[in-house]
């Protein structure tokens, strides 16, 4: 999809220093797909301010000017202190996707997207 940063699932697993696993990718393309949206280079509909990004919809979430600011704003979210156990899982890089949406269910809660609608697309 064009909206999305080139290699966006192995650049977003680097920068907040996470395994590049295929169980890690598939959980970031369905958590990706259950968001749905389109701005651009947001993969998973971040609503973190950046400089030069502007307003996408009515729930606050960014469009990014280059895709390294989607890549950045992407992990900066889930650096802030509300997602330590899919950060942790991630970085780990030794479970199924479907295992780390059901332990940690609440963060991708707190995220917006849901852990119902993630577990629907793995």
């Amino acid at each position: 999809m064009t909206h999305l940063p080139p290699l966006w699932k192995f650049r977003l697993l680097r920068k907040i220093r996470a395994k590049g696993v295929a169980e890690n990718r598939r959980l970031l393309d369905a958590w990706q797909r259950a968001e749905g949206g389109h701005a651009r280079w947001n993969p998973l509909n971040t609503t973190e301010p950046w400089p030069r990004s502007s307003v996408y919809n009515s729930a606050g979430v960014r469009n990014y000017l280059l895709p390294g600011d989607g890549i950045a704003a992407t992990a900066a979210t889930l650096m802030n202190g509300r997602y330590p156990g899919i950060v942790a899982e991630l970085r780990s890089g030794s479970k199924p996707a479907r295992q780390i949406v059901e332990q940690h269910g609440p963060e991708f809660d707190t995220w917006g997207t849901g852990a119902a609608n993630v577990l629907r697309l793995l």
